[in-house]
């Protein structure tokens, strides 16, 4: 019993000892991974510092160099420090003790104290116009944009401003609006009637005018020149117009029919005169106008005019009867008075059959018949408006009508009714709940594959790295009794196993691309550029160059760094001159920003100009590296912002890739 007990005991203290030297080897491997990693962290803080001086010292360049005043201040107000821009403007040296309360002008002490109200609170404000005291008592106009700084824990310390001299641009602005009111003064006590247009909308008159149409200035303002012309002159003036605006005419003279408010016209002499803009555009049409009425003596002459315009009015009548729309005419009662063809046929009923019966209740529900009787009540105080309502007909079919009304009035200007246009807009209601429920099939539908590629990924990596470290045990275990041929076959696999890994993780991401975009943010592409290059590796034999300019969009910008790193890496990887160079480029259009990238690799053949953009699809020239995803997802992310890509390439000779993206 005793020898059995020293046997355990002794095998005990044995598995102890080794236990403990290889725990005591461990330790010395850790400290000595240690002492690695702490001379690694003296060295990056080393360079850190070095960094951080170079960027305090460029930025300290920028401001002394800025064109306009630069200046930081406490909280107090007292300046920390200024530029060069900010002596001149204020008179006071950068060393001199100065208070931003000492600048301040009296009367607008109480604006600059709210303003620094909200500095202090937002955190910024912008936009402040006022005037300050220099040193020598100038007094000048400044323009402030100024900000809180913050420290490490994210407290304000000190605030900055940018400050602009304005004086100059303020006094032109009261000079320009001094000159503005003389004009106005002229324009309104003129007797000749004048009207101010842009594009075909009245935007001033003057009190003359106001006189000869019965009109406020408030009213005519809500009317375009052709609701105030007879229909049947109308056009001619029209085509002098177009002339004029095609930069044909700077002037004519018409004579046309005009109507007072109440329906009664008159003829009048218009002399139309353009008001343009530098670039020769046209900015305002001005329109002097002489009522000839009374200078048509000659009867005939009236008399034909008369009756043109009564053959006009019954043209329109006519087209009004048999117009696609249905048209209703009420009383203030809403009782039926008229109603034309087009509608007799969306209700079902003739018009002998609808004429003094009230409208709301032949058609509507009783929901519908308090929504009409509100419109109708609006359109007594001379509103028109559009609305929605469900109607029934006379065979009782629920259809949706899409009605616009506008008030009905007599020769002195009082509401007598209404006049509703009807548009039967059923099948465009059907349409919209089918496009509804196909929207909703479509989110539950990509809903559903994006959880598949997430299960699927996760499911193939799994036993991927399972593959992965037995292969490695493997090899660790055998590293020595194996051959050449062995190791050859080991390494192959684990490539393969690499490209496996990398082409689940690509297709998770071509998954994500249409489905997942982050919020938008203002985007400026050179410095994404700037930043993709911080993210990939670029060969010394391999330069990208930015021709001008690029634009700034708005977009998630993971996509966008997404869209631009697939293009670049792709135009770095198959490039095989010994020295290679990358140009990038933006094109404006009017609806897109148009970017290029360019390299002067080894081109891609025609045939495969289209292939290259379907998923698995890659060169024939490719290493076996490539997924055949990366451009697929690029196209995908461009399609997202409403945009197309394609290829410009000649083999051997480079290629060009364009894509858009909306603006």
């Amino acid at each position: 019993m005793d020898k059995n007990l020293n046997d355990i005991l002794t095998r005990k203290l044995a598995r102890e000892k080794a236990a403990r030297k290889q725990a005591e080897a461990i330790l010395e491997q850790k400290s000595a991974e240690l002492y690695e990693l702490t001379q690694e962290l003296k060295s990056s803080n080393s360079q850190l510092e070095t960094l951080v001086n170079q960027k305090t010292t460029q930025l300290k360049g920028v401001f002394e160099n800025f064109i306009d005043s630069y200046v930081v201040m406490d909280l107090s107000g007292n300046v920390l420090s200024m530029n060069d821009a900010s002596v001149e403007l204020f008179g006071y040296g950068a060393k001199e003790d100065l208070n931003v309360a000492r600048l301040i002008y009296k009367d607008d002490y109480a604006y600059a104290m709210e303003s620094f109200k909200n500095l202090l609170e937002q955190g910024f404000f912008t936009n402040y116009k006022a005037r300050i005291f220099t040193k020598d008592k100038k007094i000048k106009w400044v323009h402030i944009n100024a900000s809180l700084i913050y420290d490490q824990q994210g407290q304000p310390t000190a605030a900055q401003g940018i400050v602009r001299d304005i004086t100059e641009s303020h006094k032109n602005t009261e000079l320009i609006a001094e000159q503005k009111m003389k004009l106005s003064a002229i324009v309104d006590n003129s007797t000749i009637p004048i009207v101010l247009t842009q594009e075909g909308q009245i935007v001033q008159t003057n009190p003359a005018a106001q006189n000869l149409f019965l009109y406020s200035e408030e009213e005519l303002k809500n009317f375009l020149v052709k609701d105030i012309t007879a229909p049947s002159k109308y056009k001619a003036s029209n085509d002098l117009m177009t002339k004029m605006n095609q930069g044909l005419l700077d002037q004519f003279e018409i004579k046309k029919e005009y109507l007072q408010k109440g329906g009664t016209t008159f003829i009048a002499k218009t002399n139309v005169i353009a008001v343009r803009n530098s670039d020769g555009s046209i900015r305002y049409q001005l329109a002097i106008i002489e009522d000839i009425t009374e200078k048509l003596k000659n009867e005939r002459e009236r008399k034909r005019l008369l009756d043109s315009l009564e053959s006009q009015r019954q043209k329109y009548s006519n087209i009004i009867a048999n117009m696609n729309l249905g048209l209703i005419e009420v009383d203030n009662e809403d009782q039926i008075l008229m109603v034309n063809n087009s509608f007799e046929k969306m209700s079902g009923y003739s018009e002998e059959e609808l004429l003094g019966k009230t409208a709301r209740q032949m058609f509507l529900t009783k929901e519908g018949q308090l929504k009409v009787e509100k419109e109708n009540e609006r359109r007594k105080e001379g509103a028109s408006n559009s609305y929605e309502v469900v109607a029934k007909t006379k065979k009782n079919q629920k259809r949706h009508w899409l009605i616009s009304g506008a008030p009905n009035v007599n020769s002195f200007g009082e509401v007598t009714g209404s006049i509703g246009i009807h548009l039967d807009i059923t099948e465009l209601k059907n349409l919209e709940r089918q496009k509804e429920k196909l929207l909703e099939r479509l989110e539950r539908s990509n809903a559903d594959l994006q959880e598949y590629a997430h299960i699927i990924s996760h499911d193939l990596k799994s036993p991927l790295r399972s593959i992965w470290a037995l292969v490695n045990w493997i090899k660790e275990d055998n590293i020595e009794s194996f051959d050449q041929s062995s190791l050859d076959n080991i390494a192959l696999l684990e490539g393969t196993l690499e490209k496996m890994e990398q082409l689940i993780s690509d297709v998770l991401s071509y998954s994500r691309a249409g489905s997942e975009v982050g919020e938008s943010i203002t985007l400026d592409l050179n410095a994404v550029i700037e930043e993709v290059r911080g993210m990939i590796y670029i060969p010394e034999t391999t330069t990208i160059k930015v021709i001008g300019t690029l634009p700034t969009i708005e977009a998630d910008k993971a996509r966008i760094h997404q869209l631009f790193q697939n293009l670049i890496v792709n135009a770095i990887k198959y490039n095989d001159k010994p020295k290679g160079e990358i140009q990038i480029w933006a094109t404006d259009t009017p609806t897109h920003n148009q970017i290029s990238i360019k390299d002067d690799g080894i081109g891609i053949k025609k045939e495969f100009h289209e292939k290259i953009f379907k998923i698995f699809q890659s060169l024939q020239q490719d290493d076996g590296t490539s997924s055949g995803i990366g451009l697929s997802l690029v196209k995908k992310i461009v399609s997202l912002y409403g945009g197309e890509i394609w290829v410009e390439s000649e083999e051997g000779k480079g290629s060009t890739f364009h894509f858009t993206l909306r603006k």
